[in-house]
């Protein structure tokens, strides 16, 4: 209808019609349970996400075996995942240590079993993943811990919107009869949940005053000092700390939510978006200027060169990165960190003791260094001590690039590592718009999730 419409009237208008999406989308919907929720303004574009959507799950082999059983034997090395009914597109994908999660555009998280089993000989077994469940609905954004290993990744964070039965929002003027009172209303309350990742059980909660409308969610530091980084409607970002040892205890407490130095230092520059590490936060503005802050010493070494300039008492002081260009997305490693601009070029800084820049050698680069691809960038990554980029040429052919080290199948296709940007051995469709990545690195599972969406952005 679409590809009809840019050439015929008729079809325009056709293309155009609610009612024909309304029929597309009820067609896509048989069989499968109908949500209660009001029925969606934009139908087109839901058609489109229902009919686009799609989850493939590509094996790149096994910990144990040097050549995967799917290679030796000829079969396909992409198999088919189950897709939630209910689910609406998907905007991320994130693997946990038993399953994956996948964010939708109505707001809920599902959670999808891992396709890797071992087996009684001690292999990792390949199944379709055929069983999934909703952890969350209502959901803004989610976090896990920020480290490469999934391992770590015990608890999941979503940021919420709730009805807080507590409170009830009275209107300013209430144009009906004197005397009379004004309906109430229960007022939403932005709130961050906690879920334990194997259980799927939700341990803990945090809600916040109905005047903070938050829209994005990070996570950085150690178990025993979770630093959760909310970002507010209007640019401002926020932390607080938990102490992850404690959410199992039946007990209730009051967490400090404080204004961090960099909405504090450069309240004129609304944040548009976190990227949070281990030890270390970036920041992107909404005019497109880049910040670092670096909670270590030794991080800090990697990233700058240097450790001069570095105040162990003063660690939350945003650094600017002298980038004369307007930086569109972000990447942020352990010890490296990727940008691209507004006119598809590849920056890479920090630690280079793998390759991991793409600079062609192994030294380290305290600033933004261009790296020249051969394909236009559509996204990019930053793993442990490895980088990626989803690349798209003139004809719309896309492929996946890698440099950095190449060992737990980190670079398919390159076990030895490169020190420039190559192509892998990942299979991808031509209307593949988004890939990714899974814990490469983690020999108890090598899987590349790849995420299929519609190649026109529809919202």
């Amino acid at each position: 209808v679409i590809a009809f419409g840019a050439t015929c009237s008729t079809y325009h208008q056709l293309s155009l019609s609610s009612s024909l999406w309304r029929r597309l989308c009820h067609r896509q919907a048989t069989g499968t349970q109908q949500s209660s929720a009001a029925p969606p303004n934009d139908w087109r574009r839901t058609a489109i996400l229902k009919y686009s959507q799609g989850l493939q799950m590509q094996r790149l082999g096994s910990g144990w075996s040097r050549t995967p059983q799917w290679c030796r034997s000829g079969g396909p090395s992409v198999s088919l995942a189950v897709v939630p009914p209910l689910a609406l597109g998907y905007r991320r994908s994130l693997p946990t240590r038993d399953h994956l999660l996948l964010f939708d555009y109505q707001g809920t998280v599902f959670l999808l079993r891992n396709a890797a089993t071992s087996s009684f000989r001690g292999h990792m077994t390949w199944r379709r993943a055929a069983r999934h469940a909703v952890l969350c609905q209502n959901a803004k954004d989610f976090a896990v811990d920020p480290r490469s290993d999934n391992s770590f990744r015990q608890y999941i964070y979503v940021l919420v919107s709730r009805t807080n039965s507590g409170a009830e929002a009275v209107p300013p003027s209430w144009p009906g009869p004197p005397g009379s009172a004004p309906p109430l209303t229960p007022l939403r309350c932005d709130c961050v949940e906690v879920y334990q990742q194997d259980t799927s059980q939700r341990v803990f909660r945090m809600t916040f005053h109905p005047s903070l409308t938050f829209i994005q969610l990070s996570l950085t530091g150690s178990e025993v000092n979770r630093v959760l980084l909310l970002v507010t409607d209007t640019g401002k970002v926020y932390s607080l700390s938990v102490n992850e040892t404690q959410l199992n205890t039946p007990r209730s407490y009051t967490v400090q939510l404080a204004l961090k130095k960099i909405s504090i230092s450069l309240p004129h520059l609304p944040i548009a978006q976190v990227h949070s590490s281990y030890s270390s936060v970036l920041y992107l503005t909404g005019e497109g200027s880049v910040y670092l802050e670096v909670h270590s010493v030794g991080v800090y070494r990697q990233f700058i060169g240097t450790q001069q300039g570095y105040d162990p008492h003063n660690i939350h002081t945003p650094l600017p990165l002298s980038l004369p260009y307007k930086v569109v997305k972000c990447s942020l490693g352990l010890s490296h960190l990727c940008l691209l601009d507004d006119c598809g070029r590849v920056f890479m800084q920090g630690s280079n003791r793998y390759g991991q820049l793409g600079t062609g050698d192994k030294i380290d680069r305290g600033e933004p260094t261009e790296v020249v691809l051969s394909m236009t960038p559509v996204e990019v990554w930053c793993g442990l001590n490895h980088s990626l980029a989803l690349l798209q040429g003139e004809s719309g052919v896309k492929e996946v690039q890698g440099c950095g080290c190449g060992g737990g199948r980190r670079l398919p296709g390159c076990s030895k590592g490169s020190a420039v940007f190559i192509k892998l051995n990942i299979k991808l469709l031509d209307w593949l718009i988004t890939v990714e990545v899974g814990s490469l690195h983690t020999l108890r599972l090598e899987s590349l999730k790849l995420i299929f969406q519609p190649l026109h952005k529809f919202g």
